[in-house]
């Protein structure tokens, strides 16, 4: 054939090909959305239904919180007010006997002390009058500013509160020996009563960091529990609380409530039900971190003024002793309880059974009950990661930092421990209830996935070249590094803790990295013995896993900076919450 026949073949080919793509292209051809039509009226109605939608939410939500319908605004920044007013305590009598004044605030983890009393009121029925030869008068003072100044004026024998507000507080009272706090008795820890929510982008602790130039903002009381919290949680994430753009509320429900009606707010601090309230009903909001997992980190005592511990030792002991056996009437009948503790408080009694637990203050409920061998623990175990004195070190530290107190007060002038110490023999039986149980091998899901993690700490633990041991001479940092780690297990005792071995890549293609991978997963595991070796801790608590060169810390790639492969050696400690069954 010829050069024109192929050229007139090729021709009548693609032709025919072209006439047969253009009479079947709508069977052949890929169907895609279409042009949009948009009507701007639809769509501007559509936005004002969902508007709607949402306010009736927010509505609907507003009158769920323990702010109710009470107009709340910010307020400025202020001091502690001084302590004013110092002076002798009251002595009321009824039928003969001292009536001890307890200010309490509405919290679950007053029910036994409601419960043994039956009722606020002092009455010849209670266990302690019918036991200990004493009555006990209670009230409702949830201002704790208020609550120091009974206490200091000598109308109530008993100051309430948080360890980390008795540590705010000690410095002012401490000042006169007779209103000296003396820490008695631990109550309960917090457990899921108090917490942290945000929204939009915010997941965990270490998403408080400054990023661009914006500062997350957020909303809380100012010198409280809730401060004390984000704070701590802070800290361990290594991230400076000045990175936080902090505005003030005049209490915690004020804070869940100017949260709910700005959505400039990143997050707010506050406590049940109002947490889980919000994160029911206000779109894009999400726990954080509750005191379920951090479980250990905020501890409810009680003091009793050091002039009246002085001169009524048995009537102190008395309470204590009352106080547990309330324990035991909670956890024994604890729908008898929550209706106790409405009558005291005035709210449901179905609120009151969610704050109290189904099983009286173990596991369910926003506060677990302390036993005596839990408060022992607390009091009396210098081991223990989570004892009074770290607590108190912690939120001194915290409130020296923020210019709240200008010296702390040590923990050694404040603490009963020997009226505890005194107990042991009749409590001998009793066993800890504070710590869960961690299923052996556990797959740890979230952790694997890089979800629902609470929060990051990285450390730097330097190990010889090529060797996994710890060696103290080598990094003398190593024990202070080891307490860090071990405290952070001890606050969030109710959560997994995975610490993760990472290297260098200065030797990135020269050693297989099977074997850089096996040797960050072996420094990362002598870290985990040394701690097991220091605390007492459910090995099962603890996930190791060995990252290599794979984890660079963000920006420290260049693996011929000396200081870039210095930062890569390091351990980080990652917080998971427990599983769910």
């Amino acid at each position: 054939m010829t050069g024109r026949g192929k050229l007139v073949l090729t021709l009548l080919v693609l032709a025919v090909v072209g006439f047969g793509v253009w009479r079947w292209w709508d069977k052949i051809a890929p169907q895609g959305p279409g042009p949009v039509s948009i009507n701007p009226a639809e769509l501007k109605k559509q936005q004002s239904d969902e508007a709607a939608q949402q306010k009736e939410k927010n509505a609907e939500l507003a009158k769920k919180l323990l702010a109710g319908e009470k107009a709340v605004s910010l307020i400025g920044e202020s001091a502690i007010p001084p302590v004013t007013g110092v002076s002798d305590y009251d002595k009321p009598m009824l039928d003969g006997k001292l009536v001890v004044q307890f200010p309490i605030n509405i919290w679950p983890g007053w029910a036994p002390i409601i419960v043994a009393n039956g009722g606020m009121e002092p009455n010849a029925a209670s266990v302690f009058a019918r036991k200990y030869g004493f009555y006990v008068k209670l009230s409702i003072v949830d201002d704790p500013v208020k609550a120091r100044d009974l206490f200091a004026s000598g109308h109530s024998h008993i100051l309430w509160g948080t360890l980390d507000m008795i540590a705010l507080f000690a410095p002012e009272l401490t000042k006169d020996s007779r209103t000296v706090p003396v820490v008695c008795q631990q109550i309960d820890w917090s457990d899921g009563g108090d917490g942290i929510v945000a929204r939009g982008d915010v997941r965990s602790i270490n998403d408080f960091h400054q990023r661009a130039g914006r500062r997350r903002k957020v909303v809380l009381a100012q010198n409280s529990p809730s401060h004390f919290l984000i704070m701590s949680l802070l800290l361990d994430a290594g991230i400076d609380p000045a990175e936080v753009d902090f505005r003030w509320a005049p209490d915690a429900p004020a804070a869940a409530k100017i949260f709910v009606n700005d959505a400039s707010f990143d997050a707010f601090v506050g406590w049940s039900p109002d947490i889980y309230n919000v994160t029911d009903l206000a779109k894009d909001t999400r726990l954080v971190v509750t005191t379920e997992s951090a479980n250990h980190l905020i501890a409810d005592v009680w003091a009793v003024r050091n002039d009246f511990y002085r001169d009524h030792p048995e009537i102190v002991s008395g309470l204590v002793r009352g106080i547990f056996e309330g324990m035991e009437m909670v956890r024994r009948d604890s729908t008898t309880a929550a209706k106790t503790l409405s009558a005291a408080f005035s709210i449901p009694v179905e609120d009151c059974t969610a704050m109290i637990g189904k099983d009286g203050g173990v596991v369910d409920g926003d506060a677990h009950l302390t036993n005596y061998r839990e408060n022992a623990n607390f009091f009396l175990d210098p081991l223990n990661p989570s004892n009074f004195e770290i607590v108190w070190g912690r939120a001194s530290t915290i409130y020296k930092s923020l210019g709240a107190i200008d010296a702390p007060a040590s923990a050694a002038k404040v603490k009963a421990a020997s009226l505890l110490a005194k107990m042991s023999e009749e409590h001998k039986d009793v066993r800890d209830l504070s710590q869960p149980t961690f299923r052996p091998g556990a797959l740890f899901k979230n952790a694997e996935a890089d979800v629902g993690e609470i929060l990051t700490k990285s450390v730097i633990v330097q190990f010889e070249p090529n060797k996994s041991t710890l060696n103290p001479e080598y990094d003398t940092t190593i024990p202070k590094t080891l307490t860090e780690i071990g405290e952070l297990g001890g606050k969030f005792g109710n959560a997994y803790i995975v610490i993760e071995g990472n290297t260098d890549a200065s030797k990135k293609g020269v050693v297989p990295a099977d074997l850089v991978r096996q040797l960050s997963y072996d420094r990362a595991d002598s870290v985990r013995k040394a701690i097991m070796d220091k605390y007492k801790f459910d090995p099962n608590k603890f996930k190791v896993v060995g990252n290599g060169w794979e984890n660079p810390v963000p920006g420290m790639t260049n693996a011929s900076d000396p200081e870039h492969n210095r930062r890569n050696r390091r351990v980080e400690v990652k917080v998971f919450p427990l599983e769910k069954e």
